[in-house]
């Protein structure tokens, strides 16, 4: 049921695409703020995204946005604002031109619709851009037009499908600033991506997708967390006598695989890395080693992401 901070409600979606999943039975609540979503390419999320946006009515389950189906209410539908990878600005006309033409298809009028365009270019920088036409844009323009129109507009939801998509690293940096405005005037804003750090440095909700699937979704440190519980976890030690303390590990009952990866280094995997960690300490005192550094190889989101996907169709 749908509470009154519940902004977008997937209940049981799935849709297909002739024998092709395109979503299977996810269930999705999302409040005002950013949210991650991420998976690789063909898990499922432009489709998630045009559910959302209304370009997709579901085979099974309901989609519901602000209160109401997106797919049958026009009215709720120029409330959101879809952001997608593809190109749909016309390549002809200016960036200004572009941004009044979208304005006016959302309902303003021609007045309305240049003051807003005017607003666009100077939240995203592009001001001194906007008698230029969109087909001489480089790629990061192009994304902080897109960016500046959702900016601009007073959409409640905005959908943003790979935004970091071929942007160079200066151009991710300006864009990350942008979708963080975004959030920050409270709004429900769902970014797609397979760039997992990039999910990350806007985040710490997300959601993994794979095969159509909806696999986790939560905080970051939870998801990791249920992943170091159910998969197992790799640690990396720097040592002065790996061989020595590797001796002393493996008689863990909760070892599974270790290697001396270099002079001063050793590798091991345990299924229960809580106690791993609580024993540790205990063992070297025992043999003596001294340890200069402890590193954990699946503390990030990469490496939840690489653990749920890697198991298919396994929810946590």
């Amino acid at each position: 049921m749908i509470t009154h901070a519940t902004t977008v409600s997937l209940d049981g979606v799935s849709v297909f695409y002739g024998e092709v999943v395109g979503l299977s039975k996810v269930d999705l609540q999302l409040q005002p703020g950013i949210i991650g979503i991420v998976g690789p390419n063909g898990s499922g999320k432009t489709t998630m995204m045009r559910v959302m946006v209304g370009l997709i009515d579901p085979k099974e389950g309901s989609a519901r946005v602000l209160g109401t189906s997106p797919f049958h209410d026009a009215d709720v539908r120029a409330r959101v604002t879809f952001v997608p990878t593809s190109e749909n600005f016309y390549p002809a006309l200016t960036g200004r031109r572009n941004l009044e033409v979208a304005f006016i298809a959302q309902g303003q009028d021609r007045v309305a619709a240049r003051k807003l365009a005017q607003r666009a270019l100077e939240m995203v920088s592009l001001i001194d851009h906007g008698a230029r036409r969109y087909d001489r844009f480089s790629r990061g323009m192009r994304q902080r037009l897109k960016l500046g129109l959702a900016l601009a507009s007073e959409s409640e939801v905005v959908l943003l499908d790979e935004p970091f998509l071929g942007v160079d690293p200066p151009g991710r940096n300006a864009l990350r600033q942008y979708v963080a405005a975004l959030g920050e005037q409270g709004r429900t804003v769902i970014v797609s991506s397979h760039v997992l750090h990039e999910i990350e440095a806007l985040t710490d909700l997300v959601g993994i997708l794979a095969h159509g699937r909806l696999l986790g979704f939560g905080k970051v440190n939870t998801l990791v967390q249920k992943i170091r519980d159910d998969h197992p976890h790799r640690v990396v030690l720097h040592v002065d006598d790996p061989r020595e303390l590797g001796q002393a590990l493996l008689k863990l009952p909760h070892i599974r695989e270790l290697k001396v990866i270099a002079p001063d280094g050793l590798e091991f995997v345990t299924v229960s890395p809580e106690l791993a960690y609580h024993e540790l300490p205990k063992l070297v005192m025992e043999t003596g080693v001294v340890v200069w550094r402890v590193e954990s190889l699946d503390h990030t989101l990469e490496a939840a992401f690489t653990h749920i996907t890697a198991v298919g169709s396994h929810r946590l």
